[in-house]
């Protein structure tokens, strides 16, 4: 890999900043597919070594595709680990230059060493459409909050309006869910798959399969540190804090959170767990539930390698 290269990219509505690991130069290309493909003509697969950069919100679509198409290898890297990184080089300034190079040097220095599988690309629309599934849900809620408070009648009248709305919205969307992965035959294997595990419902396995492509292709250490349920030990000379969980997914985390609430009442092998961790090791009842996410999440991993139902699931 020495004779490779390590690639950052910034990536910003209108235009990319490219840097080159050990160059200073740093172009800027069109974000569109056109000026992307261009530029790529000039790399291979031989000449690459990896291409790093962040997400920003779907302004990276358009990389991505055109990398995948190139065959480059590529990682969409998490902001928190480039503000470590910026940190523990000592840098203040920012600009999309200096955040390119900053890609690089990360790339180069960080990643190379980690030995990261080949990033897993999962179906595209329905991950859009369970992630605005989500929107809308969230939007629901917040207007029917404020329905349940407002008492002026014009107030009330707008509020139901726009209820009725979003209803109608989301209903539409959860239907075109289900017809996309009726349409293909793999999807809607596994989803029974899924949902062969008590407690994991439609929107958590249409989530999984959606925002989590990457389920059963990794170990059980690896998926549960990429969703963000991998405790993080905090300990310093006397003092040893809790361990904590995050970052990761938060969308996946919502959706195993309910699941596992759903799994503690009706699944009696989770329901066991999670008696066995508050009675018999008395730990806190959110203790409790994380690790039966965890436990799930883990059980889920295994399905989706294996393709096949849930061992137990008619036990």
């Amino acid at each position: 890999m020495s004779d490779k290269v390590f690639l950052g990219i910034d990536v910003a509505a209108e235009w990319l900043d490219i840097a080159v690991h050990g160059r200073l130069e740093v172009e800027r290309i069109a974000n569109t597919a056109e000026a992307i493909g261009g530029w790529l003509e000039r790399w291979t697969p031989d000449r690459v070594a990896l291409v790093a950069f962040e997400p920003t919100g779907g302004y990276e679509r358009v990389l991505r595709r055109q990398l995948i198409a190139a065959g480059l290898p590529f990682a969409r890297v998490h902001p928190n680990e480039i503000v470590a990184f910026r940190r523990a080089r000592g840098l203040k300034a920012k600009t999309d230059r200096i955040d390119a190079r900053l890609l690089a040097a990360f790339a180069a220095e960080a990643l190379a060493r980690r030995g990261l599988a080949p990033l897993v690309e999962g179906d595209e629309a329905l991950r859009e459409m369970t992630t605005r599934r989500r929107q809308l849900a969230d939007l629901l809620q917040a207007e029917r909050c404020r329905l349940n408070l407002a008492e002026t009648n014009v107030v009330r009248a707008g509020l139901e309006a726009i209820v009725a709305t979003l209803q109608a919205a989301l209903d539409g969307l959860e239907s075109a869910i289900a017809s996309h992965i009726a349409a293909k035959p793999e999807l809607a294997a596994a989803e029974t798959h899924l949902r062969s595990l008590t407690g994991v419902g439609p929107i958590t396995a249409h989530t999984l399969m959606g925002e989590l492509p990457e389920l059963g292709r990794l170990t059980a250490k690896e998926i549960a540190a990429l969703v963000g349920l991998a405790p993080q030990t905090r300990e310093s000379g006397k003092t040893h804090a809790r361990a904590v969980i995050g970052h990761g997914r938060p969308g996946v985390r919502r959706v195993l959170f309910n699941a596992a609430r759903a799994a503690i009442r009706w699944n009696p092998v989770m329901k066991a767990f999670y008696e066995r961790l508050t009675q018999t090791n008395n730990r806190p009842g959110k203790v409790a539930l994380t690790a039966v996410m965890r436990k799930m999440l883990v059980t889920l991993n295994a399905i989706a390698r294996d393709q096949q139902p849930w061992s137990q699931a008619s036990a």
